[in-house]
């Protein structure tokens, strides 16, 4: 290699933004910043309860479709969405990978909203539901390059766990846990359709309420990206 080409290169790699050194902070700051984060979310499942009394006891209302649960349930996948969807154009690195979480959760939010949808016809969430997949798959396939490794960098962070374990909860667990069949057999002839459709309900909450609180302190993180570019421009710097 030619001393030419050899301070070209050096130069090239002189130009490359470098990752500002952050001082590492006390253990005494971390502490509080742990305690603060527990009291934060011990105060969200706290409210999960109290969302379903006071649909119940206050509302009068049975956890219906159109009750403040259900309202709640929307609110936070909106809010999660958004953050996902600012993400995808604020992180063009990341943008395949956002816009299939964004594509997916903007399904759910379809599904959720299908008693606003049925004022129109029966069953009519199928049709936006369906557009929203077509487009999303286009446009993640359009970043096809931007899915797999950003993917698996965001699952290596901690507060992507908040958004995978609110998913599981909300697919799987909800869906078992709430099933008629199960509460049929623990309360006998004393069944009551109401019991089954608030502890349904109060789940689903939860779980979109860790999803909410896993986007947004992702989205603070970068998805990330600030891990992996600060590592590229590292290993730029030892060539």
């Amino acid at each position: 290699m030619s001393v030419v080409h050899q301070g070209s290169k050096k130069q090239a790699l002189d130009q490359l933004p470098r990752t500002p050194q952050r001082q590492p902070k006390s253990t005494a700051h971390r502490l509080i910043a742990i305690g603060l984060e527990f009291v934060m979310l011990a105060v969200l499942i706290a409210l999960v309860p109290v969302i379903i009394y006071v649909d119940v006891t206050i509302l009068s209302d049975s956890v219906s479709e159109e009750s403040l649960t259900e309202f709640l349930h929307n609110a936070l996948l909106f809010v999660s969405i958004a953050f996902i969807v600012t993400g995808a154009f604020k992180f063009p690195p990341a943008r395949g990978y956002l816009l299939f979480v964004a594509t997916f959760f903007s399904f759910l939010l379809i599904r959720e909203s299908d008693a606003l949808f049925d004022h129109i016809w029966q069953g009519f969430w199928k049709i936006p539901g369906t557009g929203v997949l077509i487009v999303g798959t286009v446009l993640v396939y359009r970043n096809r390059a931007t899915l797999t490794e950003p993917l698996l960098r965001h699952f290596e962070t901690r507060p992507a766990t908040f958004i995978y374990i609110g998913v599981l909860l909300l697919l799987f667990f909800t869906r078992l846990f709430g099933n008629g069949s199960l509460w049929e057999a623990v309360m006998g002839s004393s069944y009551n359709s109401s019991y089954k459709a608030a502890i349904q309900e109060g789940l689903e909450l939860m779980s979109y309420t860790l999803i909410a609180y896993g986007s947004l302190i992702s989205y603070v993180g970068r998805f990330g990206l600030s891990h992996s570019q600060k590592s590229r421009i590292d290993a730029s710097h030892d060539v």
